[in-house]
């Protein structure tokens, strides 16, 4: 089987459309993934284990609780959420649940931290599978249906409106969380305030074009073949970028702090935010792509939208200052273009940072909370 590779959400790559796969030899017989090395995904609790479902201190220190939220099994064996808060400002004006992307976790408390000084209740949500949420008995990441995470966003928000039941509710993505947000919102109408999108996966690289060509394909391996691995580059540079500027060999631009994590590294647990990524299945991408055609075709909704991307994309193989100033694992054109059709309040802002924008250099962080303020004093309130 012969394939080219191009790259996709979270560090991770799929096929092109000139190397269409041929699935002569693609059957129940296929070769399934060649494994995920072998993490321990309990280690970062340590001998206090996950939290129950009361809120318990988190790992990420004073100023942050989480709590678990009990999920039905699936065909793996139990699932379980976990649902983050920060402590609230004195005076709130709204709350903010938080979607983190693929082969990642919340760990973002800088972000965190000025949604608070805007006046947000903040809320982070580990989806199952991932991060705080993931066991041993899990493949990580993994589902074959995005509507499954109805469940938990329903029952976090349940938990929220318990503690606060009169403020204006935002939801927030990045990358496939953006994905899965919007079509939470599509499916709950009349629910949120406001849609915010960090990098949000609408669509596929080369639009609905490039999704025509390579849906019947990847849709008909995986009937045949769920956990079939689609051939993967690796994490690229998106990865190897969280560890730091002070580790890329380049030039450190002038004024930018050794101090700042976009210079010393971001502190991301490997044990949850693999730099090496894991296998992408066939059914995995084959949701993906389904969710991608819901948006194009179905999605209307009726709160405003923010939809930040990236002034750029860059795909090369060099290792150079691009690398964090662009977006290495989607097209921001592609995504801006997907965005607009989403509801009548629409904003598109563009910075010159990272996949993650809120991982960029500090003063492209500035300016994405700046426009996430502003964006909340104007639409929300």
């Amino acid at each position: 089987m012969s394939v080219t590779s191009n790259p996709t959400p979270d560090g991770e790559q799929m096929p092109d459309t000139s190397g269409l796969p041929d699935l002569s030899g693609v059957g129940a017989e296929a070769s399934a993934p060649e494994g995920i090395p072998e993490r321990d995904v309990m280690a970062p609790w340590g001998q206090a284990g996950p939290p129950g479902p009361q809120w318990r201190a988190d790992i990420l220190g004073d100023g942050y609780e989480s709590r678990t939220i009990e999920l039905i099994d699936d065909a793996e064996g139990p699932c379980v959420a976990t649902l983050v808060r920060a402590t609230p400002p004195k005076d709130t004006r709204l709350t903010l649940l938080y979607l983190h992307g693929r082969n990642d976790y919340f760990f973002q408390t800088e972000m965190a931290d000025r949604l608070r000084q805007a006046g947000a209740a903040f809320y982070a949500l580990d989806m199952r599978k991932y991060g705080r949420s993931l066991r041993p008995h899990q493949t990580i990441g993994y589902t074959d249906d995005l509507s499954v995470y109805d469940e938990e966003i329903g029952e976090a928000i349940e938990i929220i409106r318990e503690e606060r039941d009169d403020e204006p509710l935002v939801l927030a993505g990045h990358s496939t969380g953006g994905l899965i947000a919007t079509l939470w919102a599509h499916r709950h109408p009349g629910v949120l305030a406001g849609l915010i999108l960090n990098s949000a996966w609408l669509e596929m690289q080369s639009m609905a074009a490039w999704r025509g060509a390579m849906a019947p394909v990847i849709g008909r391996i995986a009937s045949r073949n769920p956990m079939w691995e689609v051939p993967s580059g690796g994490a690229g540079h998106y990865g190897r970028s969280l560890a730091g500027r002070a580790t890329s060999g380049l030039p450190i631009p002038e004024g930018l702090s050794t101090d700042d994590p976009s210079v010393a590294g971001w502190p991301i647990i490997q044990e949850w935010k693999r730099p090496e990524s894991y296998p992408v299945p066939a059914s995995w991408l084959d949701a993906i792509m389904a969710g991608h055609e819901t948006v194009e075709k179905d999605v209307h909704l009726e709160c405003p939208v923010l939809s930040m991307v990236s002034t750029s994309a860059y795909v090369d193989e060099e290792w150079c200052e691009r690398v964090f100033t662009s977006d290495t694992v989607l097209d921001p054109v592609v995504i801006a273009q997907r965005s607009l059709g989403l509801s009548d309040l629409v904003t598109i802002a563009r910075f010159p940072g990272k996949h993650d924008l809120v991982l960029s250099d500090a003063p492209v962080r500035e300016q994405v909370y700046a426009t996430m303020r502003g964006w909340l004093d104007a639409f929300v309130g």
